[in-house]
């Protein structure tokens, strides 16, 4: 039975991995077809939140979803444009990331940050080990592998990230990382927000 369980959850993770690099090759070819279209990141984000809480709670991981610094009120509207499949690609990255790195009793802070600049940042924040900053240069890239000692070791494919970097990409944004060893990371995606009155956009 341990066997099958292994089985399976590497023939899970190689789904992944094939779906990811199928989804890199298609967009890096232009085979993909954006329909960007009015997205409510702030409501995203709270459906995010509520989607991720039951993960956090079998770790033992606090979950805070947060809005400019206070807790996320899911009726505001934050609009950008974008792609809702494409957007949840990246933001599950994200927080995959984090959820796997952050240990047992720590915390993930999910977020949406705004300023007068028009900027609407989305972001993951964890407790983990951090990463250092030549780990950070080559966070993106493809195929790349980051490894050592007290950082966060990262030895996949490194798909995951440069698929979301390109779909932010894609979108008109910018996906960057700010980490400190021993301080955790933190994972963001920027998106200029849409002028005109949104309202009453639809989630």
């Amino acid at each position: 039975h341990e066997d099958i369980v292994v089985a399976t959850k590497n023939a899970r993770r190689l789904l992944r991995l094939v779906n990811q690099l199928l989804d890199f090759q298609k967009v890096q070819a232009g085979r993909k077809e954006f329909e960007l279209e009015p997205v409510n990141l702030n409501r995203f984000t709270h459906v995010l939140g509520d989607y991720f809480k039951s993960a956090c709670s079998s770790k033992n991981i606090g979950l805070h979803v947060k809005r400019d610094g206070t807790s996320l009120d899911p009726e505001l509207v934050v609009p950008i444009l974008g792609e809702t499949d494409s957007l949840e690609k990246v933001a599950f990255n994200f927080l995959s990331n984090a959820l796997k790195y952050t240990p047992r009793g720590g915390d993930i802070e999910l977020g949406l940050l705004t300023d007068e600049t028009g900027t609407a940042e989305l972001y993951v924040q964890d407790s983990g080990p951090g990463i250092s900053e030549e780990g950070q240069a080559k966070l993106f890239q493809v195929f790349s592998q980051v490894k050592g000692g007290t950082t966060r070791d990262y030895e996949g494919t490194g798909l995951g990230l440069a698929l979301a970097k390109t779909l932010v990409e894609k979108m008109g944004g910018k996906v960057g990382v700010k980490s400190v060893l021993g301080q955790g990371s933190k994972f963001f995606a920027t998106f200029p927000i849409l002028d005109g009155d949104f309202s009453s956009m639809e989630d």
